[in-house]
C-alpha cells in the first residue's frame, strides 16, 4: 500500500494469477465500490487451516488489549469471534481478489496493526497471510457500510461461485471436465 509505483491511485484491486471468472461479469465492482464510497470490497469467506496462522489470533488479542479494542466490539468482529470465548473462527475474507481503498490501508491504524504483526516475527515465523491482517483489521476499524461484497462470477482453487447474476449458471472446476 505504501509502495511509491501506487501513490497516484485511489484503489487497487488483487487478482490471484490462478483467478479465473468462469461466465460474464455483468458489473463493474470498482465503479459499485466508487458510487457507494466503501473502503473494502470481496467475494468471499473461507476458513483459514490453524496451522497456516499459528498464534496470529493470541497476539492480534494482545495488539487489542493494548489499544483499547473490544474483540466482540464491532458488528463485522462478531462475526469473526467465538462470543462465548472470544476464540477466531479461522474464517477469512479471502484477497485472491479483492479491492481496497488505499488511503485507508495507507493510515496509521492499519499501518500501525501491520507494524506490531510484523515486530513480532509472525510473517516469517508462522507466514502469516495478509488475508488474515486485512480480516481482523477491517473487523477493528471498518463500520458495515464500508465494506461490501462484491457479486461476480469468480474461481479460484477449490472454490467458484457464478453469482446471482447467472442463477442459470453452474460452475466447473477445469480437473473436473472429462471426468477424471
Amino acid at each position: 500500500f505504501l509502495q511509491p509505483v501506487l501513490q497516484g491511485f485511489d484503489y487497487a484491486m488483487t487478482l490471484d494469477t490462478d483467478g479465473y471468472f468462469p461466465a460474464p461479469i455483468l458489473s463493474d465492482p470498482i465503479a459499485e465500490m466508487h458510487a457507494g464510497d466503501y473502503v473494502y470490497t470481496w467475494s468471499h469467506l473461507l476458513p483459514d487451516l490453524p496451522g497456516a496462522v499459528m498464534h496470529f489470533w493470541e497476539y492480534s488479542l494482545m495488539y487489542m488489549r493494548m489499544k483499547n479494542i473490544h474483540p466482540l466490539g464491532t458488528p463485522i468482529l462478531r462475526q469473526f469471534v467465538n462470543e462465548d470465548d472470544i476464540r477466531w473462527n479461522y474464517q477469512l475474507y479471502m484477497n485472491d481478489i479483492e479491492i481496497v481503498k488505499l488511503d485507508w490501508f495507507r493510515s496509521d491504524p492499519y499501518q500501525d496493526y501491520f507494524r506490531y504483526l510484523d515486530s513480532v516475527g509472525g510473517f516469517w515465523l508462522h507466514r502469516w497471510g495478509d488475508h488474515a491482517v486485512r480480516t481482523i483489521a477491517v473487523g477493528m476499524w471498518l463500520p458495515e457500510d464500508k465494506v461490501y461484497e462484491m457479486d461476480i462470477p469468480y474461481g479460484h482453487q477449490n472454490y467458484c461461485k457464478c453469482s446471482d447474476a447467472h442463477p442459470d449458471k453452474e460452475c466447473i472446476r477445469e480437473g473436473t471436465i472429462g471426468g477424471s
